[in-house]
């Protein structure tokens, strides 16, 4: 996993986890108030988020605000993903993709 991060600053992005502010890159959210996201109440969004519009850098911060397991429970759960993002994450995570759903949107 760790050559997958090797372009870009991950000491600069764990400094900014602990920092407290918001880690993402606000424009993912760009149709939510920063101030209003709970990382935990609203952690499924997030992930959906991140995982369909993301930059790598953005991906880095979920796997180490999120556990493994929350990120593929809101998997299981979302009803966003798009057909790239769900073959992505079926890989990475070995999730079967019978799991996941793919958006009515992209059928």
């Amino acid at each position: 996993m760790s050559t997958y991060f090797e372009f870009i600053d991950t000491n600069t992005l764990d400094e900014k986890i602990k920092s407290g502010v918001f880690p993402f890159t606000r424009n993912l959210f760009w149709d939510s108030t920063i101030e209003n996201i709970d990382l935990k109440k609203n952690q499924r969004y997030v992930i959906e988020r991140v995982l369909t519009r993301g930059f790598t850098a953005d991906f880095y911060i979920i796997l180490k605000i999120y556990t493994a397991d929350e990120i593929k429970d809101a998997l299981r759960k979302s009803k966003e993903l798009d057909p790239k993002t769900l073959q992505f994450c079926s890989e990475f995570f070995k999730i079967n993709k019978n799991e996941m759903h793919v958006s009515s949107f992209y059928r």
